[in-house]
């Protein structure tokens, strides 16, 4: 049996899967990682925990389960975009400064004064969490040269191949990458004096980073082809099965976002990004939640902490559609898109002497698909069709259907969605083995083929929806001379 290794490095864990010829997932395992928060804004992750969570991975599959590594004939990645890693090779690798760490607001200031046409160039504004922002920090402060990479997976590429290098996916977060071209736009790091950090060298996700070196690291053979893989905007776009232009989908993780696959590549309404797609002829517009599945769990936590998943949900269907007139605004953790206010506060409206507390917790999912509906009624209009809904909030029924009855669109979720960003990212493997003759080929065979749920919109709760979602877009700009 022949299998490729795929890991996904996310910010609260590192899964990694094996997959069959025929697209099976044959194995899977995952590993917590631990989060470094200060005071500051601080937010970091020591990237030998990624490396020793992908050994303990791999000791499952090679000792326990007793998996031949020779079996293994390509590994390939997705992982947490917008990080920034420091490379110097022989010495110890400090922290990854994280996507969500806001030191750098000071200096992104600084970028959008200096060059205020780079986001022609990029597609993208420069923000606290933009790695060219954190680099210039780390200048300011007095950072030695380094080699830097963006992404998680790619330290663990370096530490199985040695190779320096990122993706073009992860490049577009950068601030430093040329939309059009897809080419380093490297004269930026010399202006705001950062050029003493060496940009990895960049590659397409289909391409080999390296081989496994001498040694077997990792538990692998050596010699093992690693494919560069892409971050996961591009891995979970692929998973989506969003190959062709307009594909639109969403993604619910921790946090969660819409997009749409597209061949624009000029700079989008503020809080949109335009990303580089997997495939070399298009782009991604994406739109970005802070708050998503982290809501939920919140949600969870409070309300209904000493029970199970199954029970939480049945609570919720308890409450009818609409919540009792309850409205949840969930911003619990400031807010990127569609409003960009990080002092913004998650608020409960409307509560009665009737409100119970089954009508909390629908109100808090509702208020989830809410906010959705806003991003994608941004970026994609309010057409109706279908749209592909992955990540681990699709095992949630009730979140499903009220996503379909609030947007007014078929939600289709596809099987194994919570594992999608993965599976999207080995369609490079398959194309470099040649087990698939492209991505389409892949994601017909092994992604559309496989839906596990579809989710059709019901027009009695869809009226009760358009009520409750034109008093929900008021709630936001009422608060917020209170926050």
């Amino acid at each position: 049996m022949e299998f490729i290794a795929v890991f996904d490095v996310g910010t609260s864990a590192i899964k990694g899967l094996l997959m069959q010829k025929d697209g099976q997932i044959f194995a899977e395992h995952s590993i917590h990682i631990q989060t470094f928060k200060g005071k500051h804004g601080e937010k970091e992750q020591n990237p030998e925990d990624w490396w020793k969570g992908m050994q303990a991975i791999t000791a499952e599959w090679f000792n326990e389960k007793h998996i031949d590594p020779e079996s293994v004939k390509a590994i390939t990645f997705s992982g947490q975009m917008e990080d920034v890693i420091l490379i110097r090779e022989g010495k110890n690798t400090e922290r990854a400064i994280l996507y969500s760490d806001m030191r750098a607001e000071e200096e992104a200031v600084l970028i959008q004064q200096q060059c205020p046409d780079l986001s022609a160039i990029t597609a993208n504004t420069v923000s606290a969490s933009t790695p060219l922002a954190k680099l210039l920090w780390l200048v300011r402060k007095g950072e030695e040269p380094a080699s830097v990479v963006f992404s998680a997976k790619d330290y663990l590429i370096y530490k199985l191949t040695g190779a320096v290098v990122t993706d073009s996916v992860t490049a577009a977060t950068t601030g430093a990458m040329d939309i059009r071209t897809r080419t380093w736009h490297s004269s930026v790091l010399e202006s705001i004096r950062c050029d003493q950090f060496k940009l990895p060298e960049l590659l397409s996700p289909d391409d080999a980073a390296g081989y496994v070196l001498n040694g077997g690291s990792g538990g692998f053979k050596e010699q093992t082809p690693v494919l560069c893989g892409a971050g996961d905007a591009g891995a979970s776009t692929m998973g989506a099965g969003a190959i062709h232009e307009g594909d639109s989908y969403f993604y619910i993780g921790t946090t969660g976002w819409a997009a749409v696959p597209t061949k624009d590549h000029s700079p989008k309404t503020s809080g949109v990004f335009t990303l580089a797609h997997v495939t070399k002829d298009l782009n991604i517009s994406i739109a970005p939640l802070l708050n998503a599945g982290n809501v939920y769990e919140w949600t969870k936590n409070t309300f209904m902490a000493n029970d199970s998943y199954d029970a939480f949900e049945e609570a919720i269907s308890l409450s009818e559609p609409g919540a009792g007139g309850l409205l949840f605004l969930p911003y619990l953790h400031g807010e990127r898109c569609p409003v960009k206010d990080g002092d913004a506060k998650g608020v409960f409206w409307g509560i009665s002497s009737h409100t119970k507390q089954v009508d909390f917790m629908r109100a808090a999912i509702e208020g989830i698909c809410y906010s959705l509906h806003h991003i994608a009624s941004t970026l994609i209009g309010e057409k109706d069709g279908e749209i592909t809904l992955i990540g681990g909030g699709a095992r949630s029924g009730s979140w499903c259907q009220a996503l379909a009855d609030i947007t007014n669109k078929k939600v289709c979720v596809p099987a194994n969605s919570e594992y999608l960003p993965a599976v999207g990212i080995a369609a490079t493997a398959f194309h470099y083995l040649g087990w698939t003759k492209d991505y389409e080929d892949f994601i017909n065979r092994h992604i559309t083929s496989q839906l596990a749920n579809i989710y059709w919109p019901d027009g009695q709760n869809r009226k009760i929806y358009q009520k409750g979602y034109k008093q929900y877009l008021k709630l936001y700009p009422s608060m917020k001379e209170v926050y």
